[in-house]
């Protein structure tokens, strides 16, 4: 069973962790709030896929010690999806560093992110993946509005599905409606 990594699991990523588990992989979760993961497991068809791993992402040194405990236990990830804020961009390194050769590393980044700019800021020494989702907005009735948690893992999904290094879920761009 391949073993997926998933930071911010519990939160608008909710829907992407049960997909996995309930496609039979073993899904470790980097979360901070034990009633998020509570209910998320509670909705899933194979809550024992689901393994709680509880710490804060921003601490590097306990995020490193705790993944590294998750993959002695289940294996090595496949692939990582990360929703970090700006101020725990320094996960991503400490996750590269975790992972073996041919793995996939997926970032969920915000409208205004500067995907090159992330992309050169890290020390890739291995053949790994690593690719982006960059979330937008939906027009609706000549207003914009922020995609919804739902819109978000449907799209994060559909990014994973296609491969694709690049996914862009709504629009970026500043012009008018």
């Amino acid at each position: 069973m391949k073993h997926i990594c998933i930071i911010g699991g519990t939160g608008m990523l909710a829907d992407v962790t049960k997909w996995y588990a309930e496609s039979n992989y073993i899904v470790s979760v980097v979360a901070r709030n034990v009633d998020k993961m509570k209910r998320m497991k509670k909705v899933c068809k194979n809550p024992e896929h689901i393994k709680s791993v509880f710490v804060d992402y921003r601490d590097s040194i306990r995020l490193a010690e705790a993944l590294e405990q998750s993959i002695r236990e289940y294996g090595p990830f496949s692939e990582v999806i990360a929703w970090v804020h700006h101020d725990g961009l320094d996960v991503i390194q400490t996750v590269f560093d975790l992972l073996e050769e041919k793995s996939i590393v997926w970032q969920v980044v915000g409208s205004t992110a500067n995907v090159e700019s992330l992309r050169e800021q890290y020390n890739l020494p291995k053949e790994i993946q690593y690719r982006f989702v960059q979330l937008g907005f939906i027009r609706e009735n000549n207003r914009r509005r922020w995609l919804s948690n739902e819109e978000i893992a449907d799209g994060v999904i559909q990014s994973i599905r296609s491969g694709d290094s690049y996914n862009i879920i709504g629009e970026i761009s500043i012009d008018s409606p």
